[in-house]
């Protein structure tokens, strides 16, 4: 299955405009280039040659099945992993500086890495001054924000940030503290991905337990002044774009900006529903299908996030809104997610029962942040992003053996 040639979506000018339509004709132009060919052909106007080097933030499952997809190809570019932790780094010297995936029983190791390592506040290589063109985002959503200012020095106007992680809002939260300055901003482009991945018992090792599809696309800069004007898509998030499209274990189709944030949202609306219920009945996926109880609860929350999506203004005059984010539509997608991964454990459960931070504020928080923009309470949301974040706390107190009450930061959160 991972010979066959990742499609692209067909994206006519009237739809999306004609240098969308022109990136993608270039990204199929030349399905069997090199990556030295690729840097030379979108290179920038100034005649600077693109290094072609890849950066992955974040080795977790998803961060792992990318870099080892990358060392794939036939003709892989140069790949940094960025490693958080100095025990990450032990861990990397143990495994013998590989990545390996496990599919059907077999493991399929790579090799041929360069890394980066966080020490003392510092990013430690001997590249450790040198610029990032293209840097792939795996951590989760909390994380970014402080991930990324650790390599901010090394990110200019001209790199292309790739953030492939659950939830929304993350990109305006990097913006207001990491990149106040729209001038001196990296492009930007959004990921999902639905591959069944999953960790194994030792680090840089995950299974690949199911084949899916990963949707990238870039972001419309919202300092580009006028809807109807066109960016000019950066060298870098061209090469990027091409260099995950011809990659085929990601299987990856390149969508242009409004058709993928109808998918982030999609996923959005899934995840906001599975992962908190599972983190508080403590079960797999499935086995939130069979209790009636949960069922009720499931569609209080399907109607708020309808409405919120429904009204977003970004999706106004958008034709068919309305059906494709129905509550009955929804629903009947949560319901065939849930049979597919019943005997899953979603990332939240693990996330709260390895004691870490939760991705709700990116899930249900940013449906009800959107919520209040437009005026909407979504009460059932706000219940469950509170009652994820009391267990993740109870969580952590149980090895804390402490009990905390915090008046006074819940009253200047503006909170009840």
């Amino acid at each position: 299955m991972f010979g066959v040639r990742p499609l692209l979506r067909t994206a006519t000018p009237q739809l999306f405009g004609a240098k969308w339509y022109d990136l993608q004709r270039l990204l199929s132009s030349r399905p069997a280039s090199t990556w030295t060919q690729d840097t030379e052909e979108l290179s920038g106007k100034d005649n600077r040659r693109l290094s072609g080097r890849i950066h992955v933030l974040g080795v977790g499952n998803v961060g792992t099945f990318v870099a080892h997809s990358l060392k794939s190809r036939p003709s892989p570019p140069p790949i940094t992993l960025m490693l958080h932790n100095s025990l990450m780094f032990s861990n990397w010297l143990s495994r013998k500086k590989c990545l390996a995936i496990n599919m059907n029983g077999l493991d399929d190791i790579k090799t041929d890495f360069d890394v980066n390592v966080f020490h003392n506040a510092k990013w430690r290589s001997v590249d450790n001054n040198e610029e990032i063109e293209c840097l792939i985002v795996t951590v989760k959503a909390p994380m970014t924000p402080m991930a990324l200012e650790g390599v901010r020095h090394r990110l200019t106007p001209d790199s292309t940030v790739l953030f492939l992680q659950n939830g929304m809002g993350v990109i305006d939260e990097v913006n207001e503290t990491v990149f106040p300055d729209p001038s001196q901003r990296p492009h930007y482009m959004v990921g999902i991905t639905s591959h069944g991945l999953a960790q194994r018992e030792d680090t840089f090792h995950v299974s690949h337990n199911g084949v899916g599809t990963t949707i990238i696309g870039p972001v419309l800069p919202q300092h580009s002044g006028s809807k109807d004007t066109e960016p000019d898509w950066a060298p870098s998030t061209k090469y990027l774009l091409r260099t995950l499209t011809l990659t085929p274990p990601l299987v990856a189709v390149a969508e242009p900006p409004t058709s993928l944030l109808m998918h982030q949202l999609e996923k959005l609306a899934m995840n906001s529903i599975i992962n908190p219920l599972t983190v508080l009945m403590d079960c797999h996926n499935g086995e939130l299908l069979y209790n009636f109880s949960v069922t009720r609860l499931m569609r209080l929350l399907l109607y708020e996030i309808s409405e919120v999506i429904c009204s977003l203004p970004e999706l106004q005059g958008i034709p068919g809104i309305e059906s494709r984010f129905s509550p009955e539509r929804l629903r009947g997608m949560a319901t065939q997610l849930m049979h597919k991964t019943a005997k899953n454990t979603s990332s939240m459960l693990q996330d709260v029962r390895g004691r870490k931070a939760t991705e709700i504020e990116y899930l249900n928080g940013y449906i009800v942040r959107r919520g209040e923009e437009l005026g909407i309470k979504c009460v059932v949301n706000y219940t469950i992003k509170h009652l994820v974040l009391a267990k993740q706390i109870e969580s952590r107190q149980k090895e804390w053996n402490a009990i905390p009450v915090d008046v006074r930061s819940d009253l200047e959160r503006g909170e009840p």
